[in-house]
């Protein structure tokens, strides 16, 4: 695979069911913090300001390029160790635009279990919400030298509640969503060269011959989600408040505050890094 792939930016896509005249987006979950840039843009107005008619589909248990790949979306938000494994698997995909510029998994490790080091996973059981997120993790053991069957891997539920009832030794987190898990020892996978790309936008390729503006509005979709993430990342507690609605619970609005205030640093312009692209293949 060559980067030239993943930086053809707004190849249009096979998606007969999509919008003829506006562009079908499924998102990655779990919570609001990782798509906050797209819902703010939303709520702001701010695709329909540049002529853009999006509908955000929000977060489900299927993974996201099925959607795609069923033509149920133009464009898909997911990690890119996911979309590497899927290209192999035959679906062809293309990243027409990278949102994280810097890698935010974490492992958080119970200080009791003794692991300060991912050298130290041996025997050690670690949560994972799968759905494509155990891939980088894959790979941080694989550089680290761990064994992968030396690490028992389990369903990850309530991350900190996990920790507390010692059900892992370590859970995944972003490090945008460490609330509830003071103490913990924080692991981050560039320590072991093992940093992999995650959230990006990726569509089908080659282009649809029927639309030949599909082009125009993924580019335009870009830039505007990008400034979207810009604003919620300049005003996080006045985009939390927006994106949780009136009268919010103060404990989800000060976690969503803190949230988008990590985000700083996380968004990048859009632009896929080609050393950050190889250093995740």
């Amino acid at each position: 695979m060559t980067t030239r792939i993943f930086i053809a930016l707004g190849l249009a896509l096979l998606a007969p069911a999509a919008q003829a005249q506006g562009l079908v987006v499924q998102l990655k979950g779990p919570g609001l913090a990782e798509n906050a840039g797209y819902l703010l843009a939303e709520a702001r107005n701010l695709y329909v300001g540049n002529g853009l008619e999006v509908t955000l589909l929000p977060p489900s248990d299927a993974p996201p390029f099925e959607t795609l790949a069923r033509g149920q979306a133009d464009l898909v938000v997911e990690w890119m160790p996911a979309a590497l494994v899927a290209r192999e698997n035959g679906l062809p995909l293309v990243n027409i635009g990278q949102i994280f510029a810097s890698p935010t998994l974490r492992l958080a490790c119970r200080a009791d279990a003794g692991i300060a080091d991912i050298a130290q996973l041996p025997g050690k059981t670690v949560a994972s919400p799968f759905g494509g997120t155990e891939f980088p993790l894959a790979g941080w053991l694989n550089r680290a030298a761990v064994p992968l069957d030396s690490v028992t891997l389990i369903p990850q539920g309530d991350s900190a509640e996990m920790l507390r009832q010692k059900q892992a030794d370590c859970i995944s987190i972003r490090r945008f969503a460490t609330a509830g898990i003071g103490g913990a020892n924080l692991l981050d996978p560039a320590a072991a060269g093992a940093a992999t790309l995650e959230d990006g936008i990726y569509a089908l390729s080659p282009a649809r011959p029927d639309d030949p503006f599909l082009r125009d509005r993924m580019a335009r979709f870009l830039q505007v989600s990008i400034e979207g993430w810009r604003a919620a990342i300049a005003d996080p507690e006045g985009s939390a408040r927006l994106l949780l609605g009136p009268d919010p619970d103060e404990g989800a609005l000060q976690r969503l505050t803190k949230s988008l205030q990590a985000m700083d640093g996380v968004i990048g312009d859009g632009r896929l890094n080609d050393a950050a692209y190889l250093g995740t293949v």
